[in-house]
């Protein structure tokens, strides 16, 4: 009986990583590091990944009299989460279904990779710096919008983009493209199928997964409480400085109001905080847009980015001034469309020392986008019962806020 168990355990693994493979659908956009687990042991499941160099021009023949460009390297810190997990018994009776066991491991497959996804749409969902809006209905020109505003900003050259599409802005782009007279086999494509090509050079992608920014609640009257703006550093104590997010001090009434994950821009006219040509320094005439990352509901807000006005790594055309207004722009709770420069998300992954020799008995093999995964099972032959786990460990991080975004449409 125990060979047999084995051997049926064994067709439900399979199914597993083949479920998880199937599912990856955003998981395999982004860019995949592995983590040493000895150094994630010994840093507490916390390690540093470096962020894009970015140096200043001089002009003239002679610049012996100018100053180096300070070489600072920026780190960013990825921690994993708690790691993810599917358990279930099956009994002996059950096991002699081989099609109950490969269904078994197909779901515990699609469940762990479908959870890996959700969290990485969501990352981007509350990290992404470039917010694009339209109180209209998604429909082609949004997309080559948020390319626009990128490439305004000195996007990488000549490397890869992503847009994941939520399923109902996706069918109002299927509907948009079904209704233009010009696009041939395109439209016919749309209007039967709900198929769109890529936009705007992102490669498109529709998912099942669904993030709602919620709507901003009242939030009149909220202002700059103090000239603000950042100084990149390599370090900050001991520690490596997370040079992504900054603090903003706010003033206003309704301050209270204020939530993780709201978009904002800052100032007006004269006040208005631009962005900037992350090479050339040019200020690109876009308001720069901003994410409340922690501290909501308070004056001492932590977003993203940080406002930069100086140096290699400048992003704005000027700080954020005091009294300068902050105008919200998530005004409707709707689904996210986040996009982003590959390479600027990354998918984290990292494997648990489960002991094969301990007691219950341990499989392990790696996806095809290279997260590893486990699975550890028991049989108590006095019950006549196997418990299953399945386990998977990973982080989810944005390096470059600025290289990604979310695309919200019908806002008021």
């Amino acid at each position: 009986m125990s060979n047999q168990v084995t051997k049926n355990l064994e067709i439900l693994f399979g199914e597993y990583v083949e479920g998880f493979d199937a599912a990856c659908v955003l998981s395999n956009a982004v860019k995949h590091y592995r983590a040493s687990d000895i150094a994630m042991q010994r840093a507490n499941d916390v390690y540093y990944r470096p962020q894009d160099y970015q140096m200043a021009t001089q002009s003239g023949l002679d610049i012996s009299g100018g100053s180096p460009t300070d070489v600072i390297q920026r780190q960013v810190p990825c921690s994993f989460r708690s790691p993810e997990n599917v358990r279930f018994d099956l009994d002996a009776e059950e096991m002699r279904d081989p099609e109950h066991l490969k269904e078994s491991g197909k779901a515990a497959g699609q469940s762990l990779a479908s959870k890996i996804d959700s969290d990485m749409y969501s990352t981007i969902a509350l990290r992404g710096a470039n917010v694009v809006t339209t109180t209209s209905a998604f429909s082609w020109d949004l997309g080559a919008s948020a390319e626009a505003l990128m490439l305004a900003k000195g996007m990488r050259a000549g490397t890869a983009r992503h847009l994941i599409m939520n399923p109902f802005d996706y069918k109002d782009v299927a509907k948009d493209l079904g209704n233009r007279a010009y696009l041939g086999n395109v439209n016919q494509d749309a209007y039967e199928r709900s198929k769109v090509p890529d936009i705007a050079g992102f490669m498109t992608y529709r998912s099942d997964n669904l993030y709602n920014l919620a709507a901003i609640g009242t939030v009149s009257g909220t202002t700059v409480n103090a000239n603000t703006s950042h100084t990149v550093s390599a370090m900050t104590g001991d520690l490596p400085t997370d040079n992504r997010i900054g603090t903003l001090v706010v003033a206003g009434a309704n301050i209270a109001n204020i939530k993780n994950g709201d978009a904002f821009k800052i100032g007006s006219g004269a006040t208005q905080v631009n962005s900037v040509h992350h090479i050339t320094g040019d200020d690109t005439g876009q308001a720069q847009t901003f994410r409340v990352i922690s501290g909501a509901g308070t004056a001492n807000l932590v977003i993203s980015p940080a406002i930069i006005i100086t140096g290699p790594y400048k992003n704005c055309t000027q700080q954020a001034a005091a009294g300068a207004a902050i105008a919200f722009k998530n005004t409707a709770t709707k689904p996210v469309n986040p996009f982003w420069v590959h390479g600027a998300v990354e998918l984290g992954v990292g494997k648990l020392a489960f002991p094969s020799d301990m007691g219950p008995k341990v499989m392990t093999a790696n996806s095809k986008n290279g997260v590893p995964l486990i699975m550890s099972y028991d049989f108590n032959h006095l019950t006549g019962k196997a418990s299953c786990r399945f386990t998977s460990l990973y982080a989810t991080t944005v390096l470059e806020p600025e290289l990604c975004g979310i695309i919200l449409a019908n806002q008021t």
